[in-house]
This record gives C-alpha cells, sequence and structure tokens, in this order.
C-alpha cells in the first residue's frame, strides 16, 4: 500500500545494534558547492520536493544497473513475506532450545510462524512469551532475521525483531543473543533470552530501508513508512521523482548523453566526502541532533551534502546527554579504531588517505561499487587486496629501506591489507578488516594488553617484541626507541596471551586469527590453543572458536584430523553445558595441553586479568 509518495511497511527489520541509528533532523537548506571534475551543484530545494519512484521505476531507463543492484544483499537487507521475499530458514517445525527457552519455527496458515515459551521448571510452569507470524526477513548474507508485528503499546503497526535467526552457513537456527558479545547469562531469565527482542520502527528501519521514517506519534504509537523495502536505488542517488519528470521527454534523454545531472545525485561523481556519505550513513553509527524530529519524519539526509550537515558519527569520547561518559568507549580500541562492524565509516575519516573528503583523497566508492565486482563485498573490479592500494601507491616504492619494493619483507605471501587494515574489527560472528588505513607499529604495543596489533595477528606464535625488532631490521618506519617488555612476553606469543587474557573481543580476534590462511604457522601447533576457548563464558567467542578448529583440522593431515573432525561434529557451542564439556574433554585428550595450560601460575595470572573485562555490547 503506498502512502504519499512512501509505502507503508507493516513489517519490521531486525539489525544487530545495541544503540539506535540515531540521525539529526530536517536539512536547513544546505547549498552543495560545485567541484571541477565531480559533480555540479544543484538546487536543494528542488530535490528536497523530489519523491521516491523506486527501483522498478529506474529500471525502465537503466536495466543493467537495476540487475547488478537486484543481485547484491543491499537488496534484500529487509524482504516483505508475501512480497516475493526469499526465506532462508526451512520453518518446517524445527525447534531451538536454550537457557530454559524453547522457540518453535513452523508454516503457518499465512505466512512462516515463530513461538517462543519458556520451559517449566523451579521457576513455574511453561509459559508461552512469544507466538507470532513473520511479517519481515532481514538479511540474506551470513544470517537472517525475522521480525513480527506485536503491540507493546506502539499500536498495530508496531514490529519487533524475534529473538532467533537462521544462520546460512552453518543452516542452523540460533539465539540471537550468541551474535553478540555478551556473557550467556543464568538460565531461565526471561530477561535475559528476551534482550534482543528489539522493536524495528525507531531502530532497524533506519538503516536497512531506502527513505525511512519512524512515524511516531504524540500518543506513543507508529505509522512506519519506508520509500521501498531494503537498500534499493535511492538510497544511494536521492528522491528520483524531479529525474524521472525531467527524462520522461526522449529528446532531453538523447541531449543529456549520460552527462553529470543536478537532478538525482551520482555517487562516482562525487569529491570523496560527500560520495563516502551515502555509504556512511548506515555504514557508520551516528548521533542525531533532534532525536525527536528524527523518530517522527527521518533524518533528512538526501544523497549528495556532506553527512557532517545532518549528523555527527560515533567515536571513543562521543556523549548522550544524561547518559555515562564512557557510553561507546568499549566499542573502540584504545587508539581509537573502532573494533565494531557498523563503524567503517569512522575507520575511512580516521585514515590518513582519506584527505578531509576532499578531492584526490580516498572514498568508499574506490574500493567498493553497487553495479561492479562481486556481490559478497561489492569490491569494484580490480580493486581487491592489493588493487586496492597499488592503483595509487606506486609498488616500486613500497617496502622498507632494507627492502625497495619488496613489500615488507613479505613479497606475494601476504597483500596490503593484511598490514594496512588489520582484522582487528568484530562483526557478525566473525572478524573483519579495519577500515581505518595505518601502518603497522608494533613497538608501541610492547608492554600492553589491551589491543592486537597487525603483525602478531599474522605472526600468531610470535611476540611484540619480536615483532617490533622484525620492523626495525626491515627498516620499516614505526615508533623510535625500544620499549621494555612485559614479563609474559617470554610465556608465549600475543595470540595465545590474548586467548587466555584478553577481553572477549580479543579473544574472538585471537581465535579467528589462527586459522587465518596466510598464517605462517602449521596447524598442528595451534590447534589446542583453541580448546580452552570452547569452554568460554561468552556464546560468540565458543562460536568463534569452534568454527575455527573445524577449519584447521580441514587443513592438517595428521592423524588426529579425523577423530577431531567427529568431536567436532559432537560439539554445540550454544548447546547444553553439560554435553559441552563431555566433548571439549574429549578434543583436549585428542590435542593435548597448550603452552599457557602447562604452567597453572601462569593462567591464573592471564586469567584474573580476562575476569576483569566484562562486556556486553552489540554491533
Amino acid at each position: 500500500m503506498v502512502v504519499g509518495a512512501a509505502r507503508r511497511v507493516k513489517n519490521a527489520l531486525p539489525l544487530i545494534l545495541f544503540v539506535p541509528a540515531l540521525l539529526w533532523g530536517a536539512i536547513a537548506g544546505v547549498g552543495l558547492v560545485a567541484t571541477a571534475g565531480h559533480e555540479p551543484s544543484w538546487n536543494p530545494v528542488d530535490r528536497r520536493q523530489s519523491t521516491v519512484s523506486t527501483s522498478d521505476t529506474c529500471r525502465a531507463c537503466h536495466p543493467q544497473q537495476f540487475e547488478s543492484w537486484h543481485v547484491t544483499y543491499h537488496r534484500t537487507m529487509t524482504q516483505a513475506v508475501g512480497k516475493g521475499a526469499v526465506v532462508a530458514a526451512p520453518f518446517a517445525g524445527e525447534v531451538l532450545e536454550s537457557q530454559g527457552f524453547r522457540a518453535t519455527m513452523t508454516g503457518g496458515p499465512k505466512a512462516p510462524h515463530i513461538r517462543v515459551e519458556r520451559l517449566a521448571g523451579e521457576d513455574g510452569p511453561a509459559q508461552t512469551l512469544l507466538d507470532v507470524d513473520v511479517a519481515l526477513t532481514v538479511g540474506s548474507h551470513r544470517y537472517q532475521q525475522y521480525v513480527g508485528a506485536i503491540d507493546r503499546g506502539g499500536g498495530p503497526e508496531e514490529y519487533w525483531r524475534l529473538p532467533v535467526a537462521w544462520h546460512i552457513g552453518e543452516s542452523r537456527w540460533i539465539h540471537m543473543n550468541t551474535a553478540f558479545v555478551e556473557p550467556e547469562g543464568l538460565y531461565g531469565d526471561e530477561d535475559v533470552f528476551m534482550r534482543h527482542l528489539s522493536r524495528w520502527n525507531d531502530n532497524c528501519i533506519l538503516c536497512h530501508n531506502t527513505e525511512p521514517k519512524p512515524g511516531l506519534r504524540g500518543d506513543g504509537t507508529f505509522a512506519s513508512q519506508v520509500g521501498e523495502v531494503g537498500i534499493a536505488c535511492e538510497a544511494c542517488h536521492g528522491p528520483a521523482s524531479a529525474h524521472v519528470a525531467r527524462h520522461r521527454n526522449p529528446f532531453r534523454r538523447l541531449l543529456a548523453r549520460g552527462e553529470a545531472d543536478g537532478s538525482i545525485a551520482q555517487p562516482k561523481r562525487l569529491d570523496p566526502g560527500r560520495e563516502s556519505s551515502v555509504c556512511g550513513r548506515c555504514h557508520g553509527q551516528r548521533i542525531g541532533r533532534d532525536i525527536a524530529e528524527v523518530m517522527r519524519r527521518g533524518d533528512g539526509f538526501i544523497p549528495g551534502q556532506q553527512l557532517a550537515a545532518v549528523s555527527r558519527p560515533i567515536f571513543a569520547d562521543s556523549q548522550l546527554q544524561g547518559m555515562p561518559e564512557d557510553l561507546f568507549a568499549e566499542r573502540f580500541w584504545p587508539d581509537q579504531t573502532p573494533r565494531l562492524s557498523a563503524y567503517e565509516y569512522q575507520g575511512l575519516l580516521q585514515s590518513p588517505c582519506y584527505n578531509g573528503g576532499e578531492p584526490g583523497g580516498l572514498g568508499c566508492n574506490h574500493c567498493h561499487d553497487m553495479h561492479n565486482g562481486e556481490p559478497n563485498m561489492q569490491v569494484r573490479s580490480g580493486r581487491a587486496g592489493a588493487g586496492a592500494c597499488t592503483s595509487c601507491h606506486e609498488v616500486a616504492k613500497l617496502g622498507g629501506a632494507n627492502n625497495p619494493g619488496g613489500h615488507g619483507g613479505h613479497g606475494d605471501a601476504i597483500d596490503c591489507q593484511g598490514c594496512h587494515m588489520p582484522r582487528v574489527t568484530y562483526g557478525l560472528l566473525t572478524g573483519m578488516i579495519s577500515h581505518r588505513i595505518q601502518s603497522p607499529d608494533p613497538a608501541q604495543y610492547i608492554g600492553r594488553d589491551d589491543q592486537p596489533d597487525a603483525c602478531t595477528q599474522c605472526h600468531v606464535d610470535r611476540s611484540r617484541q619480536w615483532a617490533a625488532q622484525s620492523m626495525h631490521a626491515l627498516g620499516l618506519a614505526g615508533s623510535s626507541g625500544p620499549r621494555e617488555p612485559a614479563p609474559e612476553e617470554a610465556w608465549g606469543s600475543r595470540v595465545l596471551l590474548d586467548i587466555y587474557g584478553g577481553d572477549p573481543l580479543q579473544r574472538i580476534l585471537a581465535a579467528h586469527a589462527l586459522a587465518r590462511p596466510e598464517v605462517p604457522v602449521l596447524a598442528e601447533q595451534t590447534m589446542a590453543w583453541l580448546v580452552s576457548l570452547l569452554e568460554d563464558e561468552y556464546p560468540a567467542v565458543r562460536w568463534v572458536a569452534w568454527q575455527q578448529l573445524r577449519t584447521l583440522a580441514d587443513r592438517t593431515e595428521a592423524a588426529v584430523a579425523q577423530p577431531l573432525k567427529t568431536q567436532l561434529q559432537a560439539y554445540d557451542p550454544h548447546g547444553d553445558a553439560s554435553l559441552r564439556l563431555e566433548v571439549v574433554d574429549a578434543i583436549r585428550q585428542l590435542l593435548g595441553p597448550d603452552p599457557i595450560a602447562a604452567h597453572p601460575e601462569r593462567r591464573e595470572a592471564l586469567q584474573a586479568r580476562q575476569e576483569r573485562a566484562i562486556l556486553q555490547i552489540g554491533e
């Protein structure tokens, strides 16, 4: 059903965020400055009056662009059930039991259906908590989440993300708490189990749809609207009704000859700052000046603007009135590098290559393109791996003073991203590359235990002291002067120390590092390091350790490989604790102790440090 220029959506999209994407209010006539070689200025008043036309309208004149966009995961950010949505999960009576609760997924007469019950126990008889049809699916890449209409005071158009999701790669159901970095919680605790039952209307809608308007009324009910479900053409190019009207005349289309047109935004023709603002709207969590206005009418951003004109990105020191001063600190490493997904824009802003968003600087579109490259990460053709950097930097000038052109002594063993965009970011139950581009400097982390570094995330059997000395030997720039190493440097590798003594994100990223294909260490040497993480109190840590241990088991030809695979198949990172521990004991018997486990006093010291950091953060 179309309401004005937007479609009223009776569904909801679940996004793994702890803080809503709070955006600034209405635009106050911001003028746009023409830049030589980039898209010219246009009248912002005209573009604000333009309305959404939807991708079907765009398809008539731009069929190739429509098709290339149509295969991306942006299109399926949100799908309305019954409107051609691809539902990844079977919904054929599957049952997921977790922490004293049972979720049952069935194919209802009108739509997929999810029923959540508290199991009978000491706290009382069995009780139904949710019994709802699925109205929307969210995501189709790594896992798919589901949204249903539940009136909890927000009216008949109030929608909530449900607490279970379908993991596509593993073909299994997971509880949403396991996708977040948080402790397991007490058995039978309803508040814990339902923690991520999140309202779609004032949260998820803002980043997973085109032209979103939460529609919060004065009485607390919602009349939410989106221009189009999912991330469609006008999310990047802006409302297109004026553009469509302008080019309806065939002679006007002929005369245009594909040149820049002020009635629509073309990201590839914008300077890096405005071009990256289009992506940063969703790939960079933000804070709004007038939240009430955003909740009524949306953020008011029009592609082609500077995002800074209507919002400010969240950083470690960002504050919200009435909230703790360090509200966002856990989302960043001590050097302010983002350590969670959905902060890629912040990483870019911190990168010297960005150059303040000025012409000649690096923008998102340099590496990514909605209409070019593979749908998986939408990397522009020729810009994967080292190609992203060598398109600007001359290969002959790379490398250290003692290794000119030698790529820091690595040759072809590792590309630019491994060192300059290391995998120190967590999201969607895996490690991801950082979007803060910087040169590795392991010396600055010597004596510290609060942040991973690029070198030892690859050289997983080495210490930071070794990494710093190697940088110096290669003639590569780094922190001046040696630093005093901590005594623990002699206990084992940095990754092994993080496994036992790091906070939950460090443990996850250490586990992820061990099974990376570029790691120059045999699987047989490191498999035993992961066993302790199979007992971790954080479900997300157990999940990643289980995944990476399976990868290592597939990589080795040692005699232990097959019995190990059998045990890992029996292990469920989200299953009953007593059953998990039986399997862990069997795996430990197969692999033997790791270097830290053989020294109880070291293990106790590291675990005492681990227990100081209790995290409960989303992405």
